[in-house]
This record gives C-alpha cells, structure tokens and sequence, in this order.
C-alpha cells in the first residue's frame, strides 16, 4: 500500500516531494489552503503517472478541519499509508513587538496542526501495515533565527513532537524528521542575497548550478525515510549543503 497525505504539497518543497512519491508509485492526497489551481497542477500530473490524486482544501489551523481532512484523503485513496507534514509558516517577530497573538499563530501553524494530523491520522496508517510519518523540521529548531523566535519556538515544539510520537506511535508507526537548510529560495530574499548564501555552503555551487537541486534532495530524504527499514524511527535527516559542518 502506497497511499500518501501531503500537506502543502502543492507548492514549494511540498509540491517536490508530492511529484516525487508520485514518480515512486505512490497515490496521493494534496492538501492546500489556497490556490487551487497549482493544487490541481499537481493531480494532473498524478493522473499522468497513472496514480491516484485528489486535491483537499483545508484550513490546518482549525482543528475541527483537520480530523475530516485526513478522513476524506483516506476514502479518496482507500486507505492511508504515509502522511508527510510540510505545510508550515515563516513569519518575522522581532522580539520588540512579539506578543502572544503571534506566538499563538507560530505555534498553530507548526506545532499544533502537525501534531493533531498525525494523531488523527494514526487508525489508517496502523490499518496499513507500515504506517509512516514524516515531518519537515527546521534547523531553527535547534538554533533560534534571529528575527523569527516565534517560529523558532514552534519548530523546536515540532521538533519534540517528532521524538515523542516515534516513541508513543512504535511499532506500528515510524515517525521521522528531514530538516532542510538553504534548499529553497525564500520568495522574499533578493536573487543576490540567496547567492551570497549559497556560496558559503560547502555544497553551495550544486544548488547555485541547479536550483531545484536542493528540492529534489529533500524530496530524495523523504521518500528514504518513507520507505525505509521501520527500525529508522525518531531520527533527523538534516540536508542542509552542510551547512551545519561548518564551524
């Protein structure tokens, strides 16, 4: 059984691991808040690859939605194998204007709706045999980004979540983190500015040469995650061009 949830998976990093578990023989459900059209984008090429795909609309910071979200992807696809949680926000708290409406919506975002998907997920990926989950974590979790605590505070929750559900959902369920570093081009950052980035990355001339380089490569670490030995549990892959090996 290939049957996959991804949440944003119709745009960004989301959208690179939905085409790859496609190519990999996987049917999938693409949740999107938004932008229905590049969610169908998505679908389309699913039908392509003679998959399954459906395309759901929800709101991850209700969680009334969410229980029916993971319910509709099940029936779409008959059964749910892998839910991959790559929906996130990224938005800038200077800690001179933090206050608790922004830490409330960080944590929404990244740590809550993550958690209470895969809770809710938990009957069809026990049902399937080898349920899996995979969640995309940040390296802001383990140092704070300057400008960013509230998400910074978020994702070391998700961080958390990660090894505690690895424990409390074994053996029926193996969960696991890829964390990406600069793999993407924030849609705010100057062209330039994303370059000086990358070239201070040991591997950053292969994302400066090839710029979904980085994508396929989260998308690659999914898919190993998603489909290897079920021992793999509570781990991070971090694939960040070695950011993190450089003193």
């Amino acid at each position: 059984m290939k049957k996959a949830l991804v949440t944003a998976g119709h745009k960004r990093l989301g959208r690179a691991i939905a085409l790859a578990l496609v190519e990999a023989g996987y049917d999938v459900a693409i949740q999107f808040r938004s932008d229905p059209a590049a969610a169908a984008e998505v679908v389309a090429a699913a039908h392509a690859r003679g998959q399954r795909a459906v395309a759901l609309q929800a709101e991850l910071t209700d969680s009334a939605a969410l229980p029916a979200l993971v319910a509709q992807a099940a029936a779409a696809l008959d059964g749910l194998s892998l839910l991959v949680l790559a929906a996130a926000s990224y938005d800038p708290t200077p800690v001179a204007t933090l206050d608790a409406v922004q830490l409330d919506a960080a944590f929404a975002n990244n740590a809550r709706a993550p958690v209470a998907l895969a809770l809710a997920a938990r009957p069809w990926l026990v049902a399937s045999g080898d349920g899996r989950i995979v969640v995309l974590g940040d390296l802001a979790a383990q140092i704070p980004l300057a400008g960013y605590l509230a998400h910074s505070l978020a994702k070391a929750a998700l961080h958390a979540a990660v090894r505690g559900l690895a424990a409390e959902l074994a053996p029926a369920v193996t969960v696991n983190a890829v964390v990406p570093g600069a793999v993407l081009r924030p849609d705010d950052l100057p062209l330039a500015a994303w370059h000086r980035l990358l070239d201070a990355l040991p591997q950053g001339q292969v994302a400066a040469a090839d710029s979904a380089a980085g994508s396929h490569a989260i998308a690659d670490a999914v898919l190993y995650l998603a489909q290897t030995s079920r021992f793999v549990t509570g781990t991070f892959l971090t694939v960040d061009g070695g950011r993190t090996a450089r003193w």
